[in-house]
């Protein structure tokens, strides 16, 4: 066979065209509008603290203490997991750490200790959720008061304060006015975006949230990647540990970090994951985690209680939640009554007829910028679309009329015949 009988290779690969309206709109953007308004509002409220030196960083520092927790998260809830033990497993993972140091070993051997303490809570997590088929949200519930009270048995009233410097050097130190937890967040965010996002573990896991049994027909090993994520959740428990000591200033104890695990999960999805599994990104979580530690420190500056601003957070989470089944639902239902007259049959033809149209009019702009034609046979041909796309749309307007005439007869009869029931 010769090369040029050769079959030719299609490149399959689909890149959408970059849409201005669309990038403004979408939910990210949304998160840093919201973040530019609280910093707005908090400028025109507290304009001396805002503007005095160090503030921004104070802030920014307040909320990166569980940021790694945040970074975790989302993997566990795009398999359509949850996991409620991350507080206690991050507590456990200070536990270790402290306790190692206390025994005089190296530092490092102390730090790497403590964050395998947290992937073997992960483990343990995982293997029960996917090896023994046990609802996560049950599991880790119960794996929370688990390692919450071994904590407690150990520590008693004991609070644990030899830990490695950089803990507390690493939460509270700035460079170039940008603080060094950030930066760290930062650089781990650009792990988790190229994991999920450019690889094809990140792929799996969107497939596994979307449908874990289609996962399974299409070859994936799903328990081993519930497994792998839980594990995962759990060395980042870990490493959370040592910003979370650090924010605190070089001590642990027992009752530390309780109600971290729903602010992680309130940011991711406020961050636009989805707790159903398989949607979302890794930059959405990121915002919101700033918008959480800008909103937080607002709301003290106001005077709000720590009782009321975790209210507000439980309300954000909710409308967070709520948001996406608006858009979907009411949006659709709205654009029935008002489009379509209330008419299904109606709606799926007009549907229908706008994708037709659409499809001729990328035709017409693909003729424009064909040089390879003649410019009366480029006339032509583009003619010949307009005169499909006034077909399409006198037909559709011919059925629709047809159709609401139809509906409105039947609601007259079915009301004719419900008088003549009563």
């Amino acid at each position: 066979m010769s090369a040029s009988a050769k079959t030719p290779v299609y490149n399959l690969n689909v890149k959408d065209k970059f849409n201005l309206s669309k990038f403004l709109v979408q939910w990210e953007m949304i998160l840093v509008y919201i973040l530019i308004l609280i910093n707005v509002v908090l400028m025109a409220t507290k304009g001396n603290l805002y503007f005095t030196p160090g503030t921004i960083q104070s802030i920014i520092q307040s909320g990166m203490d569980l940021s790694p927790l945040v970074l975790g998260m989302i993997f566990v809830l795009m398999v359509g997991d949850i996991d409620v033990s991350v507080a206690s497993t991050m507590i456990m993972s200070s536990m270790v750490t402290g306790l190692f140091m206390d025994a005089g070993i190296p530092a490092v051997l102390c730090v790497i200790a403590g964050i395998l303490a947290g992937g073997l809570c992960g483990a343990f997590n995982g293997f029960l959720v996917a090896y023994m088929n046990m609802p996560s949200v049950i599991v880790t519930i119960s794996t929370s008061m688990l390692f919450r009270g071994i904590v407690k048995i150990i520590l008693d009233v004991n609070v644990l304060k030899n830990f490695p410097d950089f803990y507390v050097t690493l939460a509270w130190t700035n460079i170039l006015g940008i603080p060094l937890a950030l930066i760290c967040f930062l650089l781990m965010a650009v792990v988790f975006v190229i994991v999920l996002h450019k690889s094809s573990f990140g792929r799996k896991l969107y497939i596994i949230g979307n449908n874990s049994v289609c996962a399974v027909y299409s070859g994936i090993h799903v328990k081993r990647i519930k497994l792998a994520v839980f594990i995962l959740m759990g060395l980042m428990a870990g490493i959370t540990s040592i910003f979370f000591v650090g924010r605190m200033g070089g001590g642990v104890s027992s009752t530390m970090g309780t109600g971290y695990e729903l602010d992680v999960i309130a940011i991711c999805v406020l961050g636009g994951i989805s707790t159903n599994g398989g949607k979302g990104r890794v930059y959405g979580p990121v915002i919101s985690t700033l918008i959480m530690a800008f909103l937080s420190y607002s709301l003290g500056l106001m005077g709000v209680d720590a009782n009321s601003r975790k209210i507000m957070i439980g309300f954000i989470l909710i409308i967070a939640v709520l948001i996406p089944n608006i858009n979907k639902s009411l949006i659709d239902n709205i654009k029935l009554k008002l489009l379509y007259s209330n008419n299904k049959n109606i709606e799926a033809l007009n549907l229908k007829s706008a994708q037709e149209i659409k499809s001729l009019s990328s035709l017409i702009e693909e003729t424009k910028k064909d040089t390879s034609m003649s410019e009366s046979d480029r006339m032509e041909k583009i003619k010949k679309y307009n005169e499909k796309i006034l077909a399409i749309k006198t037909k559709c307007k011919e059925q629709t009329i047809k159709l609401k005439a139809e509906a409105a007869r039947t609601q007259g009869v079915q009301k004719s015949h419900e008088k003549s029931v009563q």
